[in-house]
C-alpha cells in the first residue's frame, strides 16, 4: 500500500471534508488488495464526540468513506463516538462500511445510556472480548469502572463524575486479560480507551500498573507476547515504549479540550478543521508497526502559550510512523 497523508493538502484533496459528496477517486485511495505478505491493515478513529462535536455526523462519514475505498482488513473506533443521545445516528454511518468493525467502550459513551445498552446497540461480544485477524491477536479492554466509597460501579448514565477515582479496569477482567494473556501464542495488540501508559496531559488510568504487571508477567514468559496498547481518550498524539511495549494514543477526530480557557472555535474546544484518524499496517515478517496517520489544523483562534501554556505541545494531527517490535 503506497499512500501518504501527512500533508493537510493532500487530505483535503482526498477526503474533501467541505464537501463530502464531492469524495471522488484519487490514486493515492486505490481499493486496498488483499496482502500476500500476511500483514493486516486497519482503519482506527477515536473520541468523535457527537452530542458535543457539531459536525461529528460529517467526520464520521468522511472516515467511513475513505475506509470504503482502501478496504482495510478491519475498522475499529476507540471510544466516545457519541454521548449517548446521538448513538443510533452515528452507528448507522458506522454500518456502512461493509467489512468488519469493532467497538471500543469510551467514558463519554454512557453519558446518557448504560453500559449493557450501548454494547447491545453496537453488537458488542460485551464491554471487553478478543478476536484473531491472520497472525495478531487483538484485545479489546473496557476501562470504565469507578470507585466510590469503596465500592466499582460500572459507568453509566453519567454516574462516574463524582467518582472518588475513575478510569478503572474491574478486578475480574484483569484476571480475564491475563488467562488470555495465556491462552493465546500470537503477538497481541490491546486496544483501550483510557491509557496504560503516561502523558503529560493529565492523569491515565489507574488501573496501569495492574496491566502493566500482567503484560510483563506474560512478556517474561514468552518474549514479545503483547506488542503495543492503543488508545484514545487524551486526545493527543503520543508514542512511548514502556518494558518493550509501544503504547500508542490516538489523537480525537474532532478536537482537544482546554479546561483553562473557553476562547477557542467552540468554548473550551479547540476544534481540528478536519477530522484525523489512521491506518495502521502491522507486518508479521517485518516485525513492524505502521500508521499512517492525518494532519490538520486548528480551527482560529489556535492555542497559543497565552492562552494554553502547553500549546506547544499540542499537534493537530496523527503523526505516521514505524517501528519495529
Amino acid at each position: 500500500m503506497n499512500y501518504s497523508l501527512s500533508s493537510r493538502r493532500d487530505f483535503i484533496k482526498i477526503l474533501g471534508f467541505s464537501a463530502l459528496s464531492s469524495l471522488t477517486a484519487n490514486p493515492l485511495v486505490a481499493a486496498q488488495q488483499p496482502s500476500s505478505s500476511g500483514s493486516i491493515t486497519l482503519g482506527i478513529i477515536t473520541d468523535v464526540h457527537a452530542d458535543l462535536q457539531p459536525d461529528a455526523e460529517k467526520r464520521l462519514s468522511v472516515f467511513i468513506q475513505y475506509c470504503k475505498k482502501l478496504r482495510p482488513d478491519f475498522i475499529i473506533q476507540l471510544g466516545d463516538l457519541h454521548h449517548g443521545s446521538s448513538m443510533e445516528k452515528m452507528l448507522k454511518i458506522w454500518d456502512q462500511f461493509p467489512g468488519d468493525k469493532f467497538h471500543v467502550l469510551g467514558n463519554h459513551d454512557m453519558d446518557h445510556k448504560t453500559k449493557d445498552e450501548v454494547v447491545f446497540a453496537q453488537h458488542m461480544p460485551g464491554p471487553y472480548y478478543s478476536f484473531d485477524r491472520g497472525a495478531y491477536h487483538f484485545i479489546v479492554l473496557d476501562a470504565n469502572h469507578f470507585m466510590k466509597n469503596g465500592k466499582m460501579y460500572d459507568n453509566a448514565n453519567g454516574n462516574y463524575y463524582k467518582a472518588d477515582q475513575r478510569d478503572m479496569v474491574s478486578p475480574e477482567e484483569l484476571e480475564w486479560l491475563r488467562d488470555e494473556l495465556r491462552r493465546t501464542e500470537k503477538p497481541v495488540i490491546i486496544f483501550s480507551h483510557e491509557a496504560f501508559d503516561d502523558v503529560w496531559q493529565g492523569k491515565t488510568s489507574p488501573s496501569k500498573m495492574d496491566v502493566r504487571k500482567i503484560i510483563r508477567e506474560a512478556n517474561a514468559a514468552h518474549s514479545g507476547k503483547v506488542i503495543a496498547c492503543i488508545c484514545g481518550h487524551h486526545h493527543v498524539d503520543h508514542h512511548m515504549v514502556i518494558e518493550n511495549v509501544h503504547y500508542f494514543q490516538i489523537n480525537s477526530a474532532s478536537y482537544y479540550w482546554v479546561e483553562e480557557s473557553n476562547r477557542f472555535s467552540n468554548g473550551h474546544m479547540a476544534e481540528y478543521k478536519d477530522p484525523l484518524f489512521a491506518l495502521i499496517t502491522l507486518d508479521p515478517n517485518k516485525r513492524t508497526i505502521t500508521i499512517k496517520g492525518t494532519t490538520s489544523s486548528f480551527l482560529p483562534p489556535a492555542p497559543t502559550p497565552a492562552t494554553y501554556p502547553q500549546a506547544h505541545r499540542l499537534f493537530p494531527g496523527i503523526k505516521s510512523r514505524e517501528v519495529s517490535y
